[in-house]
């Protein structure tokens, strides 16, 4: 992800505008009424932002709609008193789900014009338990705060299975493996540690909330990889 990030060219997009993560949060006022008159109260609309590390949709019943003024006078969609991106909103018409932004004839990017009806699991997930809990736990809360939440929890996961089965592995190993196993693993934790600051650094340039869980889950990929490795 995060090499992606740097050679896609985010990181000079992000540097210079500052606005990647909000793509149609704030728009014009007609823009934005228009968008309110496409959602209909008691229906179900799907949030699903893959920029902000979303695997699957979430469906969100709409209570309440409403649209305000922001300070940037600029105005934004609120659903059930939260507001919400465009880029990142798909409501079902004519049989499918459509990006809401793009309907509305907006430009924005990395997110797809339409959604399938069938969840399907993000491209990283191994099949592994924890990746698992990961999809799940991502389901249930698609905030950036629960989102983040959820890669922290995977990460000690990850960290915790790769004690297990460095262990196990030293276990069956002769004593000149074993030596060869403790030098690899201290390289490894060296390799660790210098990508961790290399992410920090590179992230401490970023702007927007989504940001966040993509940084932690940087960190996480890389035990990930480390523990299906050894």
């Amino acid at each position: 992800m995060l090499r992606k990030l740097i050679f896609s060219g985010v990181f000079f997009f992000v540097a210079t505008a500052g606005v990647f993560a909000d793509q149609a949060a704030w728009i014009e006022k007609s823009e934005a009424y228009k968008a309110a008159e496409m959602i209909n109260p008691g229906a179900v609309l799907r949030r699903y932002c893959p920029p902000c590390g979303d695997t699957v949709w979430t469906d969100v019943t709409i209570r309440q709609i409403k649209v305000k003024k922001t300070d940037t006078q600029s105005y934004q969609v609120f659903i059930n008193e939260k507001g919400i991106d465009l880029a990142y909103t798909y409501i079902e018409k004519n049989g499918k789900w459509m990006n809401l932004a793009m309907l509305l004839g907006l430009k924005v990017s990395d997110v797809p014009e339409f959604l399938s009806d069938q969840k399907t699991s993000a491209p990283g997930n191994t099949g592994h338990p924890t990746d698992q809990f990961l999809e799940k736990c991502m389901a249930k809360d698609s905030t950036t705060l629960g989102m983040t939440d959820c890669v922290n929890k995977a990460y000690q996961r990850w960290d915790d299975e790769l004690n297990k089965v460095y262990k196990q592995l030293r276990s069956v190993l002769n004593p000149d493996q074993k030596k060869s196993l403790k030098n690899a693993q201290l390289k490894w934790i060296k390799y660790r540690d210098s990508e961790f600051v290399l992410i920090e650094n590179i992230y401490a340039s970023f702007q927007g909330s989504m940001f966040t869980p993509m940084r932690a889950g940087d960190r996480m990929e890389i035990v990930k990889k480390r523990t299906l490795e050894i």
